[in-house]
């Protein structure tokens, strides 16, 4: 059946089947009466919301944001509503099937280029694997390094895939030889950190940080860097989204604050772009409804309160709960830091009716 009309039909039943359910958000979205909580006596101001597929892949769910009972609405829950439906039934367990068939994987799986993430000269990357160990007193192995998308050595993934290099080569060199590097979501830029000065000669590159645009894409808006993770959209647990500066930052978060907090996780580092700007990408790429919102600022970031009043304005249509994180440590500023060296603040922002 056309996403479109299986949309309408969905709001129709839903409308004909619960007093006072509403179309919200352009049609977007059902506001009714919690089926498990008693939310309101008044049937036209409920408290949970029921997301209606706008396509083939959209998993249909529902949250109450009253006693927080969320998750897929399938036939199942339609048995469990008293509501049951053969045909509405049948559409949505098909269209929920689809839905955990794509965007379960975030890093290299959902991938716009292909890139091959290899280590030829160990003795090399060896010393840049200890450097980012010693920074941020983790103990990751080259294979972390793969599966997190970080480039430890950038001569030997550009020279395995036999790619026109778009920088000289001397440059290509230095950079394989004094930085390491993170690969953008879309696997075309490599944001480059120094890490030493060997030999560096060319001004254009004796600066920290450097991007390498692998396929000379003039489109940047996917440059941000995340890692590797897996996500369930059809699962009734809100999906974590944890974003900070830089690269250093949100390994150290990965690594070090949240191991224990990573299923159904995002974790990214903006890179020179904005929150806002990667918070919308990631909800319309991997079709995000239920989710919370870990923001991590410098503290040396001027703008950062400006910058989390436009976040809190921009999830309000969500209803995400947005939570900002500090290092307190005396002397530190970030997150890329060592665990002991980690003292952390947590202020909850809700979102604005």
């Amino acid at each position: 059946m056309n996403e479109f009309l299986f949309g309408q039909q969905f709001i129709n039943f839903i409308k004909s089947k619960i007093p006072g359910a509403r179309e919200v958000s352009g049609g977007k979205e059902i506001v009714c009466r919690c089926r498990y909580c008693p939310d309101s006596r008044d049937p036209s101001h409920g408290h949970m919301y029921i997301k209606v597929p706008q396509q083939a892949d959209d998993p249909v769910l529902f949250n109450c944001f009253k006693c927080h009972a969320a998750g897929a609405l399938d036939s199942k829950t339609l048995l469990d509503w008293g509501m049951y439906d053969p045909t509405i039934a049948v559409n949505l367990d098909k269209i929920n099937k689809e839905a955990a068939k794509v965007n379960k994987f975030v890093g290299y799986d959902k991938i716009w280029y292909s890139f091959n993430n290899v280590i030829y000269n160990e003795h090399l990357a060896k010393i840049k694997l200890d450097y980012i160990n010693n920074r941020l007193g983790t103990n990751l192995t080259f294979a972390d390094c793969i599966q997190d998308k970080i480039i430890l050595n950038l001569g030997d993934c550009l020279g395995s895939m036999n790619l026109p290099l778009t920088r000289h080569p001397n440059i290509v060199s230095q950079l394989n030889d004094n930085f390491v590097g993170f690969l953008s979501l879309d696997n075309n830029f490599v944001n480059l950190r120094r890490i030493c000065n060997e030999g560096i000669v060319y001004e254009g590159i004796d600066k920290r940080y450097i991007n390498y645009n692998i396929h000379n894409k003039r489109d940047n808006t996917e440059k941000m860097y995340i890692l590797h993770s897996t996500i369930d959209l059809t699962q009734p647990v809100r999906v974590s989204i944890h974003i900070a500066e830089g690269p250093f930052d949100i390994l150290s978060i990965k690594h070090n604050l949240r191991t224990h907090e990573q299923k159904n996780s995002i974790f990214a580092a903006i890179t020179g772009s904005g929150y806002k700007s990667l918070v919308m990408h990631l909800i319309n790429t991997f079709k995000l409804f239920y989710f919370e919102l870990h923001i991590y600022p410098d503290n040396d970031d001027a703008g950062s309160k400006y910058m989390i009043e436009d976040l809190v304005r921009s999830m309000s249509p969500y209803r995400a709960f947005i939570y900002e994180h500090r290092n307190i440590f005396p002397g530190e500023k970030d997150f890329g830091v060592p665990l002991n060296r980690i003292n952390e603040k947590v202020i909850t922002h809700r979102w604005l009716y």
